[in-house]
C-alpha cells in the first residue's frame, strides 16, 4: 500500500494542526483511527472469507477425487457389490476331528481320541477367572509406623 515514513506523518500532522486547529485536531485524529480500524477489519475479513472459499473448493476437489476413486473400486468388484448374505452363510464350512486326523474309533488302537463328552476344564477356568478377579481387587497396605525422638528416649 503506502510507504509513509516519519518526515511524511510529522509533515501531515503540522498542515492538519495548521488547518484544523489544536481544538478538532484530536476528535478528527479518533475518527480517522477509528475508519482505518474499520477498513483493516473490513479487509481482513474479506481475507479470510476468501481463503476459506479457497479451502472449500479445495476440500470439494479432494472429495471428488476420492469419491471418484470408491466408484472405481466398486465398479471393479460388481460380484461383492451385489452379494446380501447374512452372517451366517458367510461363516467357513465347519470342521470335524476327522479333518485334524483324529478317529474316534482309533482311541484303541493307540491313536487320539475326541471325547465330545468331556467338560473343558471347568475348573482350572473357574479358578483362573477367581484368581484374576483377586488380583485386580485393591491390596490394603500397612501404614508405616512413626517413631518420634523426645528427651532423649524413642516413643512409638
Amino acid at each position: 500500500m503506502f510507504e509513509l515514513g516519519f518526515s511524511e506523518l510529522l509533515l501531515t500532522g503540522i498542515v492538519a494542526l495548521v488547518v484544523l486547529g489544536p481544538e478538532r485536531l484530536p476528535k478528527v485524529a479518533r475518527t480517522a483511527g477509528m475508519w482505518l480500524g474499520k477498513v483493516r477489519r473490513f479487509a481482513s475479513g474479506m481475507k479470510d472469507e476468501l481463503e476459506r472459499q479457497i479451502e472449500a473448493a479445495d476440500l470439494q476437489e479432494a472429495k471428488e477425487g476420492f469419491e471418484s476413486a470408491v466408484r472405481g473400486v466398486k465398479d471393479s468388484l460388481p460380484d461383492i457389490q451385489d452379494v446380501r448374505m447374512p452372517a451366517w452363510e458367510r461363516l467357513p464350512p465347519q470342521r470335524t476331528p476327522a479333518d485334524f486326523g483324529i478317529d474316534e474309533a482309533a482311541a484303541g488302537q493307540g491313536g487320539a481320541a475326541y471325547d465330545r463328552t468331556a467338560p473343558v476344564h471347568l475348573f482350572t477356568l473357574r479358578r483362573r477367572a477367581m484368581n484374576r478377579r483377586r488380583s485386580l481387587r485393591p491390596r490394603p497396605h500397612a501404614r508405616p509406623k512413626l517413631r518420634v525422638r523426645r528427651a532423649g528416649r524413642l516413643k512409638p
